[in-house]
């Protein structure tokens, strides 16, 4: 029998909450940058490794295992032992008395967090019936920017007010108590429960043999590819754009953070809303929106998010009182429509797949997503901004962002390849 509907709303709740702290202890690098990078002494690639390669590798790699462990236990167990590992090493985080300390303990943050995007997506396709998936996948995947507003606006007003190391402290010590919470009021749900084919449907527990199953199927190789290429330049943006504001435009610490912060995660955070919804009602006649949707929203971002690098700063928007860069309302309209892939994407690649394979296949898409788009996105703007340095000074990190949404156009023909074969590959239409 499926959980009740009042405990998977408050579960979906609880998981919410805990991959906000998942994203604020992921995230609060990108408004430190200008601090860590001047008190260490490095380049905008190290610190691009810093936060992209040297967590994503960890991240991703780990993620394969802890999954298939996942897929035949408790996932609501292993949630809350990630929490509590990803939460403590975000508080040794601010005691790192080196530039290598520092790396070491971010590693140990991802290790962590292998552990907590998987079995929660996981548990939530289980709490509720396909026809609401995508809408609940959305109000989860909704964290990422919470997560990203928090650190991003606490974590620079933290930083300004007394450092930037009591800022991983502070951000880090409630996920503890989230791992308590998770591990003592939240049921594990029946895989497969809202799913008709559950209880006949065979399923390979060997977990390369399952991986390459998955791989063989071109709707989930073109869907895993298409999000890697996205998140490649979504990344390198959402970790770049502070900067870019405070060396290019002279804005401060908090300003930047309020920026990015307040102005891009709430336009994400509804239109990554937005985005599950469109995907439900426009999936209901026609399955290969999951991919399609995803598809627009790399289509439309793409010139918007060009158009805010580019434009002039020094052209503002004036209503009574009220002053604002043209070019961050820009920005306001490309994080809207740009933070629709997402949600889609988890749903689609987990309807490909048998229930109890569900966890497994989350990690497949995560392993190439973080290794494509949070490990070398990041690095790829770091590294070109140190080329164009000597020719564009400050305005280098201008170009290592444009540069670096070429990857837009792959992602936008992968996914659109997806959806011309995606309806037929579904697993209800294998299992009939």
């Amino acid at each position: 029998m499926p959980i009740s509907r009042g405990h998977a709303n408050y579960a979906l709740a609880v998981l919410t909450v805990t991959y906000v702290f998942n994203f604020i202890d992921r995230q609060l690098l990108a408004i430190l940058v200008e601090p860590v990078k001047a008190e260490f002494g490095v380049s905008d690639t190290a610190m691009g490794l810093l936060y992209g390669f040297a967590f994503a590798l960890f991240y991703a790699t780990l993620a394969i295992p802890i999954a298939a462990l996942a897929d035949r236990s408790v996932r609501r167990n292993i949630l809350a032992i990630a929490a509590g590992t990803w939460s403590l090493m975000t508080v040794l985080c601010g005691f790192a008395a080196t530039f290598w300390q520092l790396l070491f303990v971010r590693i140990g943050v991802a290790v962590g967090e292998a552990g907590g995007v998987p079995p929660s997506q996981s548990m939530v396709n289980d709490y509720y019936a396909p026809e609401h998936r995508a809408t609940a996948m959305a109000i989860f995947s909704s964290a990422t920017f919470i997560g990203s507003l928090l650190a991003l606006v606490g974590g620079a007003y933290i930083a300004q007010s007394f450092g930037w190391r009591m800022a991983f402290v502070v951000v880090g010590a409630p996920g503890l108590l989230l791992a308590l919470l998770i591990r003592f009021t939240i049921k594990e749900p029946q895989r497969g429960a809202w799913d008709a084919v559950h209880k006949s449907a065979p399923v390979d527990t060997n977990m390369w043999q399952t991986m390459q199953q998955m791989w063989r199927l071109p709707a989930m190789r073109y869907t895993i590819l298409g999000c890697s290429f996205a998140a490649m330049a979504g990344y390198g943006l959402g970790y770049w754009t502070p900067s870019f504001l405070i060396r290019v435009y002279g804005m401060s610490l908090v300003q930047a953070g309020m920026i990015v912060g307040v102005v891009a995660t709430s336009a994400g955070l509804i239109g990554s809303l937005f985005g599950g919804w469109l995907c439900d009602r426009l999936s209901r006649r026609d399955k290969k929106w999951r991919v399609w949707v995803p598809a627009l929203s790399l289509l439309v971002s793409l010139p918007l998010m060009s158009l805010f690098l580019v434009w002039p700063e020094q052209h503002v928007f004036q209503l009574g009182q009220f002053v604002l860069p043209v070019s961050v309302l820009i920005y306001a309209v490309a994080a809207f429509v740009g933070s629709w892939w997402a949600a889609p994407t988890y749903v689609a690649v987990q309807a490909l797949v048998a229930p109890g394979q569900r966890t497994l296949a989350c990690a497949v898409l995560l392993l190439f997503m973080n290794l494509l788009g949070f490990g070398l996105g990041p690095v790829l703007v770091g590294i070109i901004s140190d080329a164009l340095l000597p020719f564009f000074g400050k305005s280098a990190i201008r170009y290592g962002l444009l540069a670096g949404m070429v990857t837009y156009l792959l992602g936008m023909a992968f996914y659109y390849a997806a959806g011309r074969v995606y309806e037929a590959q579904l697993y209800e239409n294998r299992t009939r």
